[in-house]
């Protein structure tokens, strides 16, 4: 799934409005199934890795948890850390990736 794909269209006056990205929680769990998302009851928003990083993947910048205080600012993150997965050999990142291909 690509998140800049996500788009809704509203009606105003009857007429269409223009389309405008929509990110939630649940279209961030789909694009990126290899992170557990939530919600914290403070209201930020939390994802962490369904699998363990190795040190080498933490030295490489790799995060085992990442929050933001928006979908949106989560959902960056979420892309920068997938971005830095697909640089490593294939044989390494294969938990690390994102259905995500918007990164």
């Amino acid at each position: 799934m690509q998140l800049t794909g996500l788009w809704e269209e509203s009606e105003v006056s009857g007429e269409k409005a223009a389309s405008v990205p929509v990110l939630t929680v649940s279209s961030l769990r789909e694009a990126f199934p290899g992170w557990s998302i939530w919600r914290s009851s403070a209201g930020r928003l939390w994802a962490t890795r369904n699998c363990r990083l190795t040190n080498e993947d933490y030295n490489r910048g790799l995060c085992q948890t990442i929050d933001g205080d928006d979908v949106g600012q989560l959902a960056a993150e979420l892309r920068r850390q997938a971005a830095l997965a697909s640089a490593l050999p294939n044989s390494e990142a294969r938990c690390l990736v994102s259905r995500d291909s918007s990164h």
